[in-house]
């Protein structure tokens, strides 16, 4: 059985009118915040295991920084509140020696870059 409609039949406008672009749509950034976490530095292990496999796990997509400081390795996570939930059961699932910080508002001055 063959499609004998056209496709020009689903046309909304008809077609010798000129098209009108509507830019009544107002772009606004959605509520995020920040987690950051710290992954203890053990000395039988490389420094970057943990962090390898915080970055290859689910969360990764939400790494926004990272820091090594003395002997511990501060990671950075933007996320949108939505997301806490899911956030937190896969970090401990993934690295249940993390420690986990405050949750902050994201600043205006990271939002705009």
């Amino acid at each position: 059985m063959a499609l004998t409609q056209s496709i020009d039949s689903f046309s909304i406008h008809p077609l010798n009118e000129p098209h009108v672009q509507r830019n009544n749509v107002i772009p606004f950034l959605a509520a995020r915040v920040r987690l950051q976490i710290t992954l203890p530095h053990r000395p039988q292990e490389l420094a970057g295991t943990q962090l390898r496999a915080l970055l290859h796990s689910p969360l990764g997509v939400y790494v926004v920084a990272t820091q090594a400081v003395r002997q511990e390795i501060r990671v950075q996570l933007d996320i949108a509140p939505d997301d806490l939930d899911f956030t937190l059961h896969t970090l401990i699932a993934t690295l249940p020696a993390a420690m986990i910080g405050p949750l902050k508002r994201r600043t205006a001055a990271v939002m705009a870059r």
